[in-house]
């Protein structure tokens, strides 16, 4: 069951690792700041692929390649 508080964060930033696997590094509570962290992260990080994604699920583990969540968006950067 989630809670409130995770209810509210359904904006995220992913990473793929080398696995092929998406890892949740960052939860928000508004898309602007998930873009705004996703380009701090991108121009820190460029060799990394990040996406902002919108998660309705609440899982904060590993989301495999194929199954990220159902409605994902990539920022546009």
């Amino acid at each position: 069951m989630m809670t409130y508080k995770q209810r509210l964060c359904c904006w995220a930033i992913a990473r793929l690792l080398p696995t092929q696997q998406w890892i949740i590094v960052a939860r928000f509570c508004s898309r602007s700041d998930a873009d705004g962290h996703f380009q701090f992260l991108r121009q820190s990080i460029p060799h990394v692929k990040f996406e902002v994604v919108f998660d309705r699920s609440g899982d904060s583990h590993r989301l495999s390649a194929l199954d990220r969540p159902s409605i994902s968006f990539t920022s546009a950067l």
